[in-house]
C-alpha cells in the first residue's frame, strides 16, 4: 500500500528546495501558489488545489485578495484553510508596514511617493491612512482610518483628533487609494481634505498633504500635482 503521507512529505521538501534555489518569482504561477498553499493546508495535494484556484480566480493575487467565503468553495480548501490563506495578505501587510515605519524619513517628494505607493498601490479596496511624523519628518506612527473611502465610509474627526493627541506628531500626512481609477481627487476628497486640514490646524499640527494613489500615479491634493506618474499606466 502506498503511503500518501510520505509521498506528500517528499514532494513538499522538493518543492521547498526548488523555491529556495530558484526563488518564488522565478517559478510558474501554479508552482508558486502550490508552495504558498503548503503553509495553510497540512496534508493534501496542493498542486491540484492551486490549479483549481487559478481556474477560478485567474491569478494567485486575485485568489489571495478574494473573500475567504469564495475561496472556501473551491474543492480542497474549506473554511479553515480559506481563512488562513486569506490572512496571508494581512501577514504580509503587517511585515511591510513594520519595515515602512522603521525605514522612512520624508525628506524628499520621492520619499512620500515610495512610502505610499508601497503601502497602497496594490490594495484592492479603497483604504485610508493617517501618518504622524516627528520634527525630523520621521514616521512616528501610522493608523488605518477606514476601508471603503472618504465618501462611502467617512473619516471620523474623532479618530483623527485621538490619533494626534495620542502621539503628538509635528506633522501629519493623510493618504488613500483609488484601486480602480486615476489618482485625481473627487470633490468629496477635496471637501474632506479641507475639513481635516482645518481640524489639524486647530490642534496645532500641519497637514503636509493628502496623498491619493491611483492606477496612474501618486497625487497630492494640497500640492495639486503628481508626486509620481506610473509609466506602465495605459
Amino acid at each position: 500500500m502506498v503511503d500518501k503521507k510520505n509521498i506528500h512529505s517528499g514532494h513538499r521538501q522538493r518543492l521547498l528546495n526548488t523555491i529556495l534555489d530558484a526563488g518564488i518569482d522565478k517559478v510558474s504561477d501554479v508552482v508558486a501558489l502550490e508552495f504558498i498553499l503548503t503553509y495553510v493546508i497540512p496534508r493534501a495535494d496542493t498542486n491540484e488545489i492551486a490549479h483549481r484556484l487559478l481556474e477560478r480566480f485567474g491569478s494567485a493575487a486575485n485568489a489571495l485578495n478574494a473573500d475567504w467565503e469564495l475561496v472556501a468553495d473551491v474543492e480542497g480548501m474549506g473554511e479553515t484553510s480559506a481563512k488562513k490563506f486569506h490572512l496571508l495578505v494581512d501577514i504580509f501587510d503587517y511585515y511591510t508596514n513594520e519595515l515602512l515605519e522603521k525605514k522612512y524619513t520624508f525628506e524628499r517628494r520621492s520619499d512620500i511617493s515610495d512610502f505610499f505607493e508601497e503601502l497602497l498601490r496594490f490594495q484592492n479596496v479603497e483604504t485610508t491612512y493617517i501618518v504622524g511624523l516627528d520634527a525630523s519628518k520621521r514616521v512616528k506612527s501610522k493608523q488605518k482610518l477606514s476601508t471603503g473611502g472618504l465618501l462611502s465610509v467617512g473619516i471620523s474627526t474623532h479618530q483623527i483628533a485621538k490619533f494626534v493627541t495620542g502621539i503628538k506628531p509635528a506633522f501629519v500626512l493623510l493618504a488613500h487609494n483609488h484601486p480602480q481609477g486615476k489618482a485625481i481627487p473627487s470633490q468629496a476628497d477635496i471637501d474632506g481634505t479641507k475639513i481635516i486640514e482645518s481640524l489639524l490646524s486647530s490642534l496645532g499640527t500641519p497637514l503636509i498633504d493628502h496623498i491619493i494613489v491611483g492606477n496612474d500615479g501618486v497625487y497630492g491634493i494640497l500640492t495639486q500635482s503628481y508626486y509620481r506618474e506610473f509609466k506602465n499606466y495605459e
